[in-house]
């Protein structure tokens, strides 16, 4: 199955806990992508997305409330992944996801 689908991503971060939808479609190590931010303005479309196994990432571009770039790396097991999101000098915190559909 992979990373193909629709997937709800909660980040635990020091601005508290974030929440993202992202729809992903990965081509051989290629991952494309666009995704929603709840409370927040992000451009829609993914960057840089790869695939290495079962590990994906990506960035995506949050402009409101703050400029900032989000490198998303996780394990995708099923319908579940687990890593970590980089946030510029914020450091990096973990990430869960579930495939929504």
């Amino acid at each position: 199955m992979g990373v193909d689908g629709t997937w709800h991503l909660s980040l635990d971060s020091a601005m508290g806990k974030q929440e993202f939808d992202f729809d992903l479609k990965a081509a051989g190590s290629e991952l494309t992508g666009t995704g929603t931010a709840e409370g927040r303005e992000i451009a829609p479309e993914i960057i840089g997305g790869a695939m290495d196994g079962a590990t994906a990432s990506w960035k995506v571009k949050v402009l409101k409330p703050m400029k900032i770039t989000l490198t998303f790396t996780v394990e995708v097991e099923g319908d579940e992944m687990n890593g970590k999101t980089k946030a510029g000098i914020f450091g990096s915190f973990p990430v869960k996801g579930r495939r929504t559909s």
